[in-house]
């Protein structure tokens, strides 16, 4: 379904899209931006529910191929609008809205990990960390005090995996408690642990936390669960938080993709 251009910036549709860059108005609306001919083509697929489309009118051809799997609200703007909506540098000429997936009740799958992000907050590790999860078969994972995953730059660093994963915000109690009810292991992520190729997984139901990038995991998470590291040469303090936790779901899981 396509509309007449829109050529004004102070449209109501061009100004809810323009409010999504704002993690307040995404909250509010439940929706985000996918931006990008790539992200959207692949958002487009059935990635997610998209509720509609903001396409350069004078490249509506060039993007035909998408626009006809597409059975929504398709929105032709001029070229200054979808830039005032864009945060690329580049602006690519087609943008998404589409509807959040922080809904219902918590309840992974029984015997798949889970990945505990516990204070993240760079948008560029917390995008690379989703990719992983996504490629390494953390399907579910939860936020505590983290950056907001649905930012334009973590969508962007993610390059599509937040498209895939089941994402939720809890506090730091509400998971632990879960896990003891649950039976579920919790491997910590520290320099100070167990080297994680000594370690030896067999079946069992667990959880990876992942810490803030300066302070690394809470002492909450400390005592409940089992540290474990990366061995590293003597020269070398520590990784970033992203290269970090991709290794690490690797090691842990990567023998059952």
């Amino acid at each position: 379904m396509q509309g007449e251009i829109i050529t004004s910036l102070d449209n109501p549709m061009i100004k809810e899209a323009r409010s999504l860059n704002d993690k307040k108005f995404r909250r509010f609306h439940g929706k985000f931006l996918v931006d990008g001919e790539k992200l959207v083509r692949e958002v487009v697929a059935g990635a997610m529910q998209v509720d509609k489309l903001f396409v350069d009118a004078s490249r509506l051809s060039e993007f035909g191929y998408i626009l006809e799997k597409f059975d929504g609200k398709v929105v032709p703007v001029t070229t200054k609008v979808i830039n005032s909506i864009s945060e690329n540098v580049t602006p690519q000429g087609i943008i998404a809205e589409v509807f959040m997936n922080e809904t219902g009740e918590f309840s992974p799958e029984e015997n798949s990990p889970i990945l505990i992000l516990d204070r993240i907050q760079d948008p560029g590790n917390l995008g690379t960390i989703i990719r992983t999860a996504a490629a390494t078969g953390f399907q579910t994972i939860v936020l505590i005090n983290t950056a907001d995953p649905y930012s334009p730059k973590v969508v962007r660093s993610s390059s599509g995996g937040i498209f895939y994963e089941d994402i939720f915000q809890m506090t730091e109690k509400e998971i632990i408690e879960y896990t003891k009810r649950k039976n579920i292991k919790l491997f910590v992520a520290d320099m100070n642990g167990e080297n994680i190729f000594k370690l030896s997984v067999h079946g069992e139901n667990y959880a990876l936390v992942i810490g803030n990038e300066g302070q690394g995991v809470s002492d909450t998470f400390k005592l409940e669960g089992s540290a474990i590291s990366l061995p590293m040469k003597s020269q070398i303090e520590s990784l970033n938080a992203g290269v970090s936790a991709s290794v690490l779901m690797y090691v842990l899981h990567g023998k059952n993709i």
